[in-house]
């Protein structure tokens, strides 16, 4: 059982946030009440890069067209500007898939002294036209002037309490039932140790075998 694929979140409302302030800042994106770049930062394995595909998904659809980019592609002034910018009037124009705009992800984001300039270039040329995502695991390393122009929003890992409803819904589907009080505590076993969303698939997993196990020996 692969719980963490099987039952990745598919939509902004599956996923879930690790506190209130995540959320609302989520949901001014996704309500349309802001298209600043959003820099998303946070250890690994806290869902920035779900978050990252989700929001888009949320304003324009599950179709939703989204440029992707490695931050190691973006080593000059020329890279930079050939993969964020557009010409205003191709905007005025054209729109992808009738979309309200255009999409940008840029993971694990680390640009050079040459090409931060230019970033800023086109963060302020593409401003209202273009969503910028980035996500990184240091934000302390990422240009200041990147920064000042974003919303920068850490996202930690989902706490026991937020992620029980969750862990609830797929030991369902998987056929277990057990106590919330016994689910909350092997959440919050692997909360206190890993700090990371993916283990908590992982301990479900072992769940779900050790349940079908039992089962299957009973029956013998």
């Amino acid at each position: 059982m692969n719980t963490i694929y099987k039952y990745r979140p598919r939509s902004i409302d599956e996923y879930v946030f690790a506190n209130k302030e995540v959320e609302q800042q989520v949901r001014r994106y996704t309500d349309g009440n802001t298209t600043l770049p959003l820099v998303l930062h946070g250890k690994h394995g806290t869902g920035k890069s779900l978050l990252a595909e989700l929001i888009p998904k949320a304003i324009d659809g599950e179709n939703v067209s989204v440029n992707k980019i490695n931050a190691e592609d973006l080593n000059n002034k020329k890279e930079v500007r050939t993969k964020f910018s557009r010409a205003v009037n191709f905007d005025r124009l054209f729109s992808v898939n009738g979309q309200r705009m255009g999409y940008t992800v840029v993971e694990e984001v680390n640009f050079d002294p040459s090409a931060k300039g230019a970033l800023r270039t086109c963060l302020d040329e593409m401003a209202e036209r273009e969503l910028y995502i980035f996500t990184t695991n240091e934000v302390g390393k990422i240009d200041k002037g990147l920064l000042s122009r974003a919303e920068v929003l850490e996202v930690p890992p989902a706490t026991p309490e937020r992620f029980l409803p969750r862990a609830q819904h797929i030991l369902r589907s998987e056929g277990v039932d057990l106590d919330d009080s016994v689910i909350y505590e092997v959440l919050e076993s692997v909360y206190d140790v890993e700090y990371d969303n993916r283990k908590y698939y992982k301990v479900l997993d072992e769940i779900i075998e050790a349940w079908h196990d039992n089962a299957d020996n009973k029956e013998i």
